[in-house]
């Protein structure tokens, strides 16, 4: 499979979990599980700073959240942007590949004196 269709397959799977994952959320059984999360992030969150996955100790589950949604918004932004040069640019090469033979193949022919 080529690389361009492997960025395009990741980002629609990407696309795709985010959706999912939101609209479970959303459901009454994904607001119910929010609230256990919540309580578990209470518990475990000093331990994470601790560790040094996060940068601040008293940082709610929802600002997490947020600050993670972001940067993955802004990962799959510039994963597109890449992708869609990446594109463009193999399509310049190309168009240039072709000019080359053009001019190659019109170069005048020596036709005798």
């Amino acid at each position: 499979m080529p690389k361009t269709e492997n960025n395009s397959l990741l980002l629609f799977a990407g696309a795709f979990s985010l959706g999912a994952i939101f609209s479970y959320f959303t459901s009454d059984a994904g607001s119910k599980k929010w609230q256990k999360l919540q309580e578990k992030w209470e518990e475990v969150k000093e331990y994470l700073w601790e560790q040094g996955l996060l940068k601040d100790k008293s940082i709610s589950l929802d600002d997490f959240r947020s600050q993670y949604l972001k940067g993955l918004a802004d990962s799959f932004a510039s994963m597109k942007t890449a992708f869609e040069s990446n594109v463009v640019e193999k399509e310049l090469a190309h168009l240039a590949k072709l000019k080359r033979r053009r001019t190659r193949s019109q170069k005048q022919k020596f036709k005798g004196v």
